[in-house]
């Protein structure tokens, strides 16, 4: 995760109910509303990020800091934001008629916390700042907080573990930064049997909350994504190829050759394969005692080949009248049953004829 991602995924961390970390966040009911939403203000547009908590009709809009300059004309866009402001630019639906308030935070990482602090207290601006430190996030400057939020982040939430990667890259992330998984998603689609696959797509399987990103933020992501699916193509023609948008149809990734045609002995290895993802020099782990991809691929090849020499195999006669050697053929011939009783044949007669004698005359 890039360093500059960090504030951003310590505030989805703390709002993600499924992670490792305490979300304090989630269990006060906040869940994250939009990512990179622009909320047009009296004054220009601000992009925050935006949590809504729906009982309590409780949103917060974030602007998430890496580093330690506040522009005082960007803190004071994040002031003037508004609920109204944010149902308008369709950030945050509403179900139940209630009255709504909005609290702007700052999110930073703890080495520029101070000077942040000073930097708004200079604009005039009295904003409480979530700071994420190494093991846990606090809440700075709680006497700026809402009641709710000062009371949800008391005390700081202790990390278990380091900070989640909820957004481990984003349009801003380096081009080469989405090649693995644009590939991983192009391997994953091979093996569910999928012939094409859509860039819009693929950028919502790479991408994990690409639906909650504003409009603008999701064409940049698609034109990350298409870029590394053209890369992919080049590096691996025979598999895939990449088939620009037309007229009726959308950009897309089409399936040329898959590993699910193969034979399931071979299925493995031609997965290892792909993007040259397989190399006879295997990669050290990176945790001892753990199990590389690689090493699990081959032995998953292994196990495979070893099930399909159990299978029982059938009894094939050449052509030429020779046969194959077959235990069961040394055994004594069952003696010959009875032979079958086959009913007399009488045919039915003719609408309009009479029956026939013995000589083969017709009665009259």
């Amino acid at each position: 995760m890039e360093r500059r991602l960090i504030p951003v995924n310590g505030v989805l961390d703390l709002a993600t109910a499924d992670g490792l970390n305490p979300a304090p966040l989630a269990d006060a009911g906040w869940r994250v509303a939009g990512l990179e939403i622009p909320v047009k203000t009296p004054a220009s547009t601000a992009v925050i990020d935006v949590l809504f908590n729906d009982p309590t009709g409780h949103l917060l809009g974030v602007e998430a800091k890496s580093g330690a300059n506040v522009e005082p004309e960007q803190a004071n866009k994040l002031a003037t934001v508004t609920p109204r402001l944010l149902i308008d630019a369709g950030a945050v639906t509403v179900r139940t008629p209630q009255p709504l308030r909005f609290e702007p935070i700052y999110a930073c990482l703890d080495e520029h916390a101070t000077r942040i602090a000073l930097s708004l207290a200079a604009a005039g601006l009295a904003m409480p700042t979530l700071v994420v430190a190494d093991g846990h996030i606090r809440l700075d400057n709680s006497s700026a907080a809402s009641p709710m939020l000062a009371s949800t982040l008391e005390t700081p939430a202790e990390l278990r573990y380091p900070v989640a990667s909820v957004v481990p890259y984003d349009h801003e992330s380096p081009a080469d930064s989405f090649d693995e998984p644009v590939r991983a998603e192009i391997v994953a689609a091979m093996a569910r049997g999928r012939q094409t696959i859509s860039m819009r797509h693929l950028t919502e399987d790479v991408v994990w909350h690409f639906n909650l990103y504003g409009a603008k933020t999701r064409g940049l992501l698609i034109r990350k994504v298409t870029a590394a699916a053209i890369r992919a193509a080049k590096a691996q023609p025979d598999a895939i190829r990449f088939e620009a948008q037309t007229g009726t149809t959308e950009a897309r990734v089409v399936v040329v050759r898959s590993p699910e045609t193969f034979d399931r002995r071979g299925r493995t290895q031609s997965y290892q394969a792909q993007f040259g993802a397989r190399s006879s020099r295997r990669s050290r782990p990176e945790i001892e005692g753990q199990t590389g991809l690689p090493d699990l691929l081959a032995e998953l090849d292994q196990a495979e080949q070893v099930a399909s020499t159990d299978e029982p195999q059938e009894d094939h006669s050449v052509q030429d009248g020779t046969e194959e050697h077959d235990d069961r053929k040394d055994s004594p011939p069952e003696p010959p049953g009875p032979p079958p009783v086959i009913p007399a044949f009488t045919p039915a007669a003719h609408p309009g004829t009479q029956p026939a004698t013995a000589d083969g005359k017709e009665t009259s």
